[in-house]
């Protein structure tokens, strides 16, 4: 369809895509009372020394030092930090955090979400705080109580930002215009030669449709319009698309840097994302004690990540061996022509 698998550039960090891009948030993960960390950043602060590419995380979590080494990223110590050993570091806005509502797909919703205090300027202070002798990439501001502005407003919104910060790496994430569900191409297609103002363009899955056929066929439509419109070189950031089944279709569909919590959340498994608890009924785990459990789970969840990034990147040199996608290559294949179908191409 419209796969690509390439070397991006952020600065000093080369990456080979697809990126697939570990994240931690607060969102859905307790907050302990007694040093105001999250759960998720003490499974950072274990896991941290496997993840050796990208690491999301966000500006609004360091705000409010919900993780850990916040102090220390900020300062010119950062490389010794639980942060120090990607390569990349992206920093999120803060969008999904402030969200009541939204949920990653798959999230069991562990409670209410109410978001504490936050907004552009904190935005603004913590990105001002970040390192600059190393590469990030920095996601355009986003705001779910804000009122939603048009395509070219959301544009130029990100670029003033960015144009005073021209150390970054900038990812302009792309939410639905006023009175839209969804991503509109008719209207994106208007503005979309000054999206080269970005080194990246991001989209959330929920945002490119309501199933994922659509989904899928808006991705695929999005990276043609890039293409044809001088921005072939800018790849696509798909977020909460981090999921052994998902991914790899996101992937056909011309995305190529993929972030999810559902490494933390969930337990990776014959090419799925199940229950952590069933994990230990389809392994040898039946006498490990449940906190070692999740943590032998994470650094599985990882390695099985770049197992995941090594078959796309065989598939996308030999789109002939579907092979190379793991145990549901078949369902993937069915699919894959379905979208071609759609999008009246051949397979």
């Amino acid at each position: 369809m419209h796969a690509r698998s390439r070397q991006l550039h952020f600065g000093s960090a080369t990456l080979s895509g697809p990126v697939l891009i570990p994240s931690v948030s607060s969102k859905g993960f307790p907050i302990d009372v007694d040093d105001n960390l999250s759960e998720s950043s003490k499974i950072l602060a274990f896991a941290a020394p496997d993840i050796q590419d990208a690491l999301l995380i966000s500006a609004y979590d360091l705000h409010h030092g919900h993780l850990q080494d916040t102090d220390r990223l900020f300062s010119s110590n950062h490389r010794e930090s639980v942060y120090g050993t990607p390569k990349l570091l992206v920093v999120d806005s803060g969008g999904y955090e402030l969200n009541r509502q939204d949920w990653e797909s798959g999230e069991t919703r562990r409670g209410p979400h109410s978001p504490k205090p936050y907004g552009f300027g904190d935005y603004e202070t913590v990105v001002d705080k970040l390192p600059r002798d190393r590469s990030l990439l920095v996601v355009s501001y986003d705001d779910p109580r804000e009122p939603r502005r048009s395509y070219p407003e959301q544009r130029e919104r990100a670029q003033a930002f960015f144009a005073n910060r021209p150390h970054l790496h900038s990812d302009f994430l792309l939410k639905p215009q006023p009175d839209e569900e969804s991503i509109n191409l008719a209207a994106v297609t208007a503005d979309i030669e000054n999206l080269r103002a970005f080194d990246v363009i991001g989209v959330t899955e929920k945002d490119l449709g309501d199933d994922l056929l659509t989904r899928l066929k808006t991705l695929a439509q999005l990276r043609v319009l890039l293409d044809e419109h001088g921005c072939a070189d800018r790849p696509i950031h798909v977020f909460g698309s981090l999921d052994p089944l998902w991914t790899p279709l996101y992937f056909m569909a011309g995305g190529e840097l993929f972030d999810g919590l559902s490494w933390m959340r969930y337990a990776y498994h014959d090419g799925l994302a199940l229950h952590p608890d069933e994990l230990a009924v389809l392994t040898t785990q039946l006498d490990v004690k449940q906190q070692r459990r999740h943590q032998l789970r994470f650094l599985a969840n990882l390695a099985a990540l770049g197992r995941l990034r090594s078959g796309l990147i065989r598939w996308h040199a030999e789109p002939e061996n579907w092979s190379h996608l793991g145990p549901h290559a078949d369902r993937m294949h069915e699919i894959y022509d379905t979208v071609q179908a759609v999008l009246g191409q051949k397979g």
